[in-house]
């Protein structure tokens, strides 16, 4: 589109268009400037207002676009994640943006705005220029005036340029990223002796005054928070449905009125072996793969089943556990090569090898099904739980209020239960903190409220839950305990037993390491060989032996062949080790990845760096909430 109007730039027609742009934006901008006086703050930033009729359109907006997203969302959920605080927070920084960036002289032109706002595709007329009538349509649609938006997307256009400014400080070039890059992709192996700390649990024997001593100091560990259970009344379109009710008549009509949401698509139901091979594969590789493939067909052709081939040759991870199991599936779920020959089936049969991306690939055809809709038989009965739950909603608030009146008088769960024909359902102990499993849709506060409740106490207001309501009566408490000696004996001698092997561990490898500095052999106490590791990166676990980062850290830095001396942790027991080499990636590993590595770590310098500037600047600023109860759910 720019170069259309480079090409065009001497003719009076695009002037003109662009006249007429800029003098929009120029009385929007004046008209929105007036209209702020007066309005209410909610707060300040460094002086500077944040009115409430903004707040308000942008609390809006953001309403809207969140329940577009989640329906099911309720003014409770958002006020448990502060939502109204977020926006406000949201408009603070934006605000902070604005004012650094006109410290800093960054400014957008009329000019500018226009350019960008013309080459929104919303706002053109048939793919082509900008059309003022389209312009506003689009606005009107969407609650919204030229000056609101264009002063919106022009403080966007800011923002964008004072974070493309302040990220320019995180910038690496090729020769970081590559350090970068050796750094992560470099891997280590090492050497070691074991001291595992079971060699000496033998020796080992808890006496009684340890074990006082250790219940004693982990009496933490052994208590029993409080618990509780419920019984309770689920005031949900689900729970009041009657199905009964909905008559077959009904149910054949809403069958009919909506079939096209009854649709089924061409579907296959199939098992596959895979043998891997990669795209650009050797041909001793490829090789190597067919000759797999071949013998898989000639158990097929002996008589083997396809499961019990599949778990012997397939190299797909699941397909070992469910003989190649891939369960039913449409077009445009696998790749296309897979789907093509798939599809291309008869029920019971097997392809010859399909080659993807992945490698190649015995199919086998279990069933098919044709394209059509699913029978009426077949959804009835979904048919008449969603008429009946319709139903349900429509009558939930005049079922609620009959069930609160009730309750209120003091009637029972189960009397309430009778009156509105459900049933009182219970739940499991559960804790203040971990609430019912089988309520788990409650929200913290709502569960503490149930915990909180004194026994045989019923709820005197309903709990948002679902999509409907909850009512509870609380019918079993059992206070906070700690669990006696007994049962926790032999749980405290295991501890014991570990800890005190793993100090006997520990000085024989101390022991040792003495002695392999002064170039002498170890004791019989450690394993009896060296054992080299495979390759290991820098984070994650060493093969053999598990996760320590100092020992992880050590191997990349210190002389190969000679010892560390340090004895190293595991959950097994201690280690020595001796870095036998690291070995950098390749010239064609770091080819290859360049541009990934480069634009990934570019766009993590520069987040951090615009995280860095604007918590400086939320630190600097003097934020002041003038209207605290405009936040107030």
């Amino acid at each position: 589109m720019l170069d259309i109007l480079r090409k065009g730039a001497q003719s009076w027609g695009i002037k003109i268009l662009f006249g007429i742009i800029i003098a929009v934006f120029v009385l929007a901008f004046g008209m929105n400037r007036t209209q702020n006086d007066t309005a209410t703050v909610v707060a300040t930033v460094n002086d500077a207002p944040i009115l409430f009729q903004h707040y308000q359109e942008r609390l809006q907006r953001n309403l809207e676009l969140i329940r577009r997203q989640n329906p099911d969302v309720t003014s409770e959920m958002l006020a448990q994640m502060g939502f109204k605080r977020q926006i406000l927070d949201q408009m603070v920084m934006e605000e902070l943006m604005l004012q650094q960036a006109a410290s800093l002289g960054i400014s957008v032109s009329k000019e500018e705005l226009a350019k960008q706002i013309h080459l929104i595709p919303a706002f053109q007329k048939d793919g082509k220029l900008f059309d003022p009538e389209t312009y506003q349509s689009v606005l009107r649609a969407n609650n919204l005036t030229p000056g609101k938006f264009e002063s919106e997307y022009m403080r966007s256009m800011l923002m964008d340029k004072l974070q493309a400014y302040v990220g320019l400080t995180g910038r690496l070039g090729e020769e970081q990223a590559r350090d970068y890059y050796e750094y992560g992709r470099s891997t280590a192996v090492i050497s070691y002796l074991k001291y595992p700390w079971e060699k000496y649990a033998d020796q080992v024997n808890a006496t009684e005054e340890q074990i006082a001593e250790q219940y004693a100091a982990r009496k933490d560990a052994f208590a029993v928070p409080a618990r509780a259970k419920i019984d309770y009344l689920a005031l949900t379109p689900g729970a009041l449905a009657d199905t009964a009710s909905v008559t077959d008549q009904e149910a054949r009509a809403y069958y009919d009125q909506r079939k096209d949401s009854f649709k089924i698509e061409e579907q296959v139901q199939a098992r596959h072996i895979l043998v891997r091979a990669e795209e650009n594969a050797t041909e001793a590789d490829v090789a190597k793969a067919m000759d797999i493939v071949r013998k898989a067909q000639a158990d097929l052709k002996a008589g083997k089943s396809f499961e019990e081939t599949a778990a012997k040759f397939t190299e797909d991870p699941s397909g070992t556990q469910t003989g190649g199991e891939l369960g039913w599936f449409g077009r445009g779920r696998m790749v296309k090569p897979f789907e093509d020959a798939a599809f291309a089936l008869e029920k019971g049969a097997v392809s010859e090898p399909v080659r993807t991306q992945f490698g190649f690939h015995l199919i086998k055809v279990e069933d098919k099904k044709a394209a059509g809709f699913e029978e009426f038989d077949n959804v009835a009965g979904e048919i008449r739980r969603s008429i009946a739950e319709d139903r349900a909603a429509e009558t939930l608030q005049d079922r609620l209020d009959q069930a609160l009146e009730m309750v209120l008088v003091g009637e029972p769960l189960d009397a309430v239960a009778k009156a509105l024909g459900i049933g009182v359902r219970s739940t499991g102990y559960f804790t203040r903190e971990q609430g019912p499993v089988e309520l788990a849709a409650l929200s913290p506060e709502n569960t503490a409220a149930l915990f909180d409740l004194a026994l045989n106490a019923t709820t005197q207001s309903p709990l948002p839950f679902e999509d409907g309501y909850l009512l509870a009566a609380k019918r079993e408490q059992i206070e906070a305990s700690v669990q006696p000696l007994d049962t926790v004996r032999e749980n405290i001698v295991a501890a014991i037993v570990r800890d005190e092997s793993m100090k006997m561990a520990k000085a024989d490898a101390d022991a040792d390491l003495a002695r392999l500095m002064k170039g002498e052999a170890p004791s019989a106490a450690s394993t009896a060989t060296a054992v080299e590791t495979e390759p290991f990166a820098r984070q994650g676990s060493i093969p053999g032996l598990g996760a320590n980062q100092l020992l992880s850290d050590k191997a990349f830095v210190s002389p190969a062949g000679a010892w560390i001396p340090e004895a190293f942790a595991f959950a097994t027991g201690y280690v020595l080790a001796k870095p036998v080499k690291v070995t950098p990636p390749s010239p064609e590993e770091w080819a290859a990845e360049k541009d990934l590595w480069v634009s990934t770590l570019n766009q993590r310098t520069e987040d951090q760096a615009m995280q860095a500037f604007m918590a400086e600047l939320r630190a600097k600023a003097d934020v002041r909430l003038t209207n605290p109860a405009l936040l107030d759910n």
